[in-house]
């Protein structure tokens, strides 16, 4: 894939942009690959456009599963986790205006309405968490982000069970 790169960024910021990129892109894909729930299922994931998933999650269905609707919310915190992780200012990024979305639809009564952003602090840390656990996945799907600019589910798959194989056998 060849890029024509703008002279007014010096090369070692463009590097380390798209390296900083492609590690948030990657850091929802693997946290969804992680969860497997029917919308959660990813269809591609891309330098270029971002994550893409096979279905939206239902508002009622959501309503209704609480741990579905965390699995959810929690997946789409994982950009403003991984940034915080990497001492990143925080994006105020699509995923966080989701999540409050899917979590203020979700919460019909009013004593959760009162408690909804300590529920956001409480599973962005949980995504903090399950990101530090599963970094090398999400190192190895960041390199081959920047390798290709785009990944099918199969090859996210693929490169987060490499990853996990590494870690076991160096874990033995």
């Amino acid at each position: 894939m060849t890029r024509t790169l703008p002279a007014s960024l010096p090369q070692t910021q463009l590097s380390a942009d798209l390296r900083t990129r492609s590690l948030l892109l990657a850091a929802e894909a693997v946290l969804a690959h992680l969860h497997p729930r029917a919308p959660l299922r990813l269809k591609q994931v891309a330098l270029e456009g971002g994550v893409t998933f096979a279905a939206q999650p239902h508002p009622q269905a959501l309503a209704l599963n609480r741990g579905l609707l965390e699995d959810v919310v929690l997946v789409s915190l994982a950009e403003s986790a991984a940034a915080r992780l990497l001492g990143l200012p925080q994006p105020e990024g699509a995923g966080e205006r989701a999540a409050r979305a899917l979590l203020g639809a979700a919460l019909i009564q009013p004593e959760e309405a009162e408690v909804q952003e300590a529920y956001l602090t409480v599973l962005e840390a949980r995504a903090r968490a399950a990101l530090r656990r599963h970094w090398a996945e999400v190192e190895v799907v960041a390199a081959g982000l920047r390798e290709h600019g785009l990944l099918d589910a199969q090859a996210v798959a693929h490169r987060i069970a490499c990853a996990q194989g590494i870690r076991g056998s160096l874990m033995n």
